[in-house]
C-alpha cells in the first residue's frame, strides 16, 4: 500500500483529497497541516508521494520551501503540487524544483486519482 502525506492548512481541503485518495485507489494517507509538521511526517515516514499546497500561509514560499527541503532530502522523491496560484512562471518554478506535476485548484478527482496512477 502506497503511502500519501497531504500536506495543506485547511483542514476542509486535507480531508476533501483524503476522501479521493481513499475512495480511488489502496493509499495510506498521511496529513500535514504546515511546514514544520510536513517535515517531520516526510523524514518518520517515507511517503511514496506527497500532495503539497503552495499556499500554506500568506505566500507561496512556504510551500516551495517545503518542496525545496523534500527534494533536497529525497532527490526522487513524488511531490505533486495543488494550488489556487495560476502563474505559469510559479508552475515553471516548482517543476525546475523537482515537482513531478502541478494540479490547479478547484481540485478535479479524476485528474487528481490519475496523475496518482501515474506513480504507482
Amino acid at each position: 500500500m502506497k503511502k500519501v502525506l497531504i500536506v495543506d492548512n485547511s483542514s476542509y481541503m486535507r480531508m476533501f483529497v483524503k476522501k479521493i485518495i481513499e475512495k480511488g485507489g489502496s493509499y495510506s494517507v498521511l496529513e500535514a497541516s504546515d511546514k514544520n509538521d510536513a517535515m517531520h511526517i516526510f523524514k518518520v515516514e517515507d511517503p511514496d508521494i506527497v500532495i503539497l499546497d503552495l499556499n500554506m500561509s500568506e505566500s507561496t514560499m512556504e510551500g516551495i520551501e517545503v518542496l525545496s527541503n523534500i527534494i533536497e532530502i529525497n532527490p526522487e522523491a513524488v511531490v505533486i503540487i495543488i494550488s489556487a496560484v495560476q502563474h505559469e512562471e510559479v508552475k515553471e518554478k516548482c517543476m525546475a524544483l523537482g515537482a513531478k506535476d502541478y494540479i490547479k485548484k478547484p481540485i478535479d478527482a479524476d485528474i487528481l486519482m490519475n496523475t496518482l496512477k501515474e506513480y504507482k
